[in-house]
């Protein structure tokens, strides 16, 4: 096995590489994002949850929580956005802003977030939902 430099390892990051996307009609320009850069995407969706609050009197009564689900579906939404945004304004292609890409079809946004997540190693595959349930 190869003995990698740090130059190795860190350019993957600043490596655009063309995806096909089937809801456009043709290929972009995507980069994986950075760890920091995917925590970022991450808190901001989490910033939809606010505070959980899960209240229990007893073993044999009602438990009661309250979620406010129109703040958890734009923080998603917005999560998306942040995530393409920085994926995509990588120095090869057009640069976009956050509004452009915030008028794209809803299936053109989910299949451009799901590559994103794809390329930088943050995808769900169903052996991680199998551990998940049996866990």
């Amino acid at each position: 096995m190869a003995i990698l430099k740090k130059s190795d390892i860190l350019l993957g990051i600043d490596d655009p590489r063309p995806i096909t996307i089937k809801s456009l009609g043709g290929e972009v320009y995507l980069r994986p994002l950075s760890s920091s850069e995917f925590n970022e995407v991450v808190n901001i969706e989490s910033k939809g949850y606010g505070v959980f609050d899960a209240k229990t009197k007893g073993k044999n009564t009602d438990a009661s929580a309250k979620m406010n689900l129109v703040k958890m579906n734009e923080a998603a939404a917005e999560s998306k956005y942040h995530a393409i945004f920085l994926s995509i304004n990588n120095g090869k292609g057009d640069e976009w802003t956050k509004e452009e890409i915030q008028t794209l079809h809803s299936d053109q946004i989910d299949e451009l977030y799901e590559n994103v997540m794809k390329i930088s190693g943050a995808e769900t595959t169903e052996a991680d939902v199998k551990r998940f349930l049996e866990d």
